[in-house]
C-alpha cells in the first residue's frame, strides 16, 4: 500500500532558496553572500557574458540548449574509480588536481545520499570520501568559508548550477573570493529535492526503499534505482505515481532553475548526453573554458574518448510531452483523478520511445528543453513578479519556438 502523502502545500510567495551554503558560513557577513544569490541576480545572462565575453548565439541550436563551450565529447574511465557512481571522472579530476598541486583543496560533499554535508577535501582520502551523487539540496559552498579561514587560495569547486552561479557572482563581488584561484567542475542538475521529500518519493516508488544507494532518470526512459547488494530496480517514467510530480514535491528553487547543463562551470561532467550504458560508466563532457581544458588534461591519459552520438529529433518528442509535463503546474487539481499507468503499458512505451525517440545528444536536448519550458511556465504561472529576474533571454526564445504561452 502506498504511503500517505504528507508533503505540505507549496507557498509560492516565499523566495526560492536552494540552500547552496554560501550564506550559511561565518567567514564574512551573510548579507554579502545574499547579493550573489542566483535567485536575486538571475540565471546565466550577464554572468555568462562576464565569463565568456558574449551571450549565447540563438542561431546555434546546440549552444542554445547546452551553453557556450569549446568542445563536447563522451568519455569513459579506463580504470573506474572504485565506489564511484559514474566511473569516477569527477573524482579523478579532483584527485589529480590535489596530487599535482594545481589546487590546495576541493570544495565538495561528504555524507550519504540523504544526509550530505559540505566538505573541504585536502587529501586524496578526503576526495574519495566524496564519491557518489547526492540528489538533495546541499550546502556545498559552506566549505568556501572553511577554505578562507584556513588560508587556502587555490581551490577546485564541484557543484550543481546553483552553487556555481553563486560562486561566480560572489567572486566578482566579494574581494575575499576575488583573490582565490578557482577551478570549477559542474554537475548537470535538475529536480533535486529536500531530503525529507526524497525519502517520501523513494518510499512511494520503490519496493525496497531502505536499501537504495542511488537513483537516476536514465536515457532508456526509466528510473534506475540501485540497491545495496547490486540489484537495480527499473521503473518506467510513465509509471511514476502522479503524486510524485505534483507541485510541492520538488522545491521552488529547482522549479525556478534554468541551467540544467551548468553553463558557468569550467567543465561539465554528466551522463544524459552520452549513449545509454548499462554499467553507467560512459559520461558526457563539455569543456567550456581554458581552465576547463587544464582540468581535462589532468585525466587525459585516464579516459577513452568517443564522439557524441546523435539520433532523431528532440523537437517532436518535446511537443508530445508538453501536455503531461505542464498539467501539474497549470492544473494541479487534475492529478487527483490521474491513475498510475500499469507497468506493462509503461514498459511498452519505454521500448517505443527507445526505438523511435531521440538518443545521444538529441536526448540531452529533449531533457534540457522539457525542463526549461516546464520551469518557464512554473515561474510565469506562480511567481510572475520574478519572471524578468530569473528567466534568461535564450529561454524566452526557446518558449517562442515551441509556442508556449502559459
Amino acid at each position: 500500500m502506498d504511503t500517505p502523502v504528507r508533503i505540505a502545500n507549496p507557498r509560492f510567495n516565499e523566495p526560492p532558496c536552494s540552500r547552496c551554503g554560501l550564506c550559511m558560513g561565518d567567514a564574512w557577513p551573510a548579507e554579502e553572500s545574499l547579493r550573489s544569490c542566483v535567485f536575486n541576480t538571475g540565471w546565466l545572462g550577464s554572468h555568462e557574458e562576464r565569463l565568456f565575453g558574449r551571450k549565447r548565439n540563438p542561431q546555434d541550436n546546440d549552444e542554445l540548449a547546452f551553453g557556450i563551450s569549446r568542445r563536447r565529447f563522451n568519455a569513459r574511465m579506463r580504470q573506474p574509480v572504485d565506489g564511484a557512481q559514474w566511473g569516477g571522472i569527477i573524482t579523478k579530476i579532483a584527485m589529480r588536481a590535489i596530487e599535482t598541486g594545481l589546487v590546495e583543496g576541493v570544495v565538495t560533499l561528504h555524507g550519504s545520499m540523504l544526509q550530505p554535508k559540505a566538505a573541504l577535501a585536502t587529501t586524496i582520502a578526503e576526495v574519495l570520501e566524496g564519491r557518489g551523487n547526492k540528489p538533495v539540496l546541499s550546502p556545498t559552498l559552506m566549505a568556501l568559508h572553511t577554505a578562507w579561514r584556513k588560508g587556502l587560495r587555490k581551490l577546485l569547486v564541484v557543484g550543481a548550477p546553483c552553487h556555481v552561479h553563486a560562486l561566480r557572482a560572489s567572486r566578482a563581488d566579494n574581494p575575499r573570493l576575488g583573490e582565490m584561484e578557482l577551478h570549477v567542475v559542474g554537475i548537470p542538475c535538475t529536480d533535486n529535492l529536500d531530503a525529507s521529500h526524497l525519502r517520501w518519493v523513494l518510499r512511494h516508488i520503490s519496493r525496497r526503499p531502505e536499501t537504495i544507494e542511488c537513483m537516476e532518470f536514465m536515457q532508456d526512459y526509466r528510473v534506475h534505482i540501485k540497491h545495496a547488494g547490486g540489484r537495480t530496480e527499473k521503473i518506467p517514467f510513465f509509471c511514476l505515481p502522479p503524486d510524485v510530480v505534483r507541485p510541492g514535491v520538488f522545491p521552488n528553487s529547482c522549479m525556478s532553475c534554468f541551467d540544467y547543463t551548468n553553463g558557468l562551470a569550467d567543465i561539465t561532467v554528466g551522463y544524459f548526453g552520452a549513449p545509454f550504458s548499462r554499467d553507467w560508466k560512459t559520461q558526457w563532457m563539455i569543456v567550456r573554458t581554458e581552465t576547463g581544458e587544464r582540468l581535462f588534461e589532468l585525466i587525459r591519459d585516464d579516459v577513452e574518448l568517443f564522439p557524441e552520438e546523435r539520433r532523431g529529433d528532440a523537437h517532436p518528442s518535446v511537443k508530445a510531452s508538453l501536455g503531461l509535463t505542464l498539467e501539474p503546474i497549470l492544473r494541479p487539481e487534475s492529478l487527483a483523478g490521474r491513475k498510475r499507468m500499469p507497468s506493462i503499458a509503461g514498459n511498452l512505451l519505454c521500448l517505443l520511445s527507445w526505438m523511435k525517440g531521440p538518443r545521444g545528444i538529441e536526448f540531452a536536448r529533449y531533457s534540457v528543453h522539457i525542463h526549461a519550458l516546464r520551469n518557464y511556465c512554473f515561474v510565469k504561472h506562480h511567481t510572475p513578479d520574478r519572471l524578468e529576474t530569473l528567466v534568461p533571454e535564450h529561454i524566452r526564445i526557446l518558449a517562442n519556438r515551441y509556442g508556449i504561452d502559459c
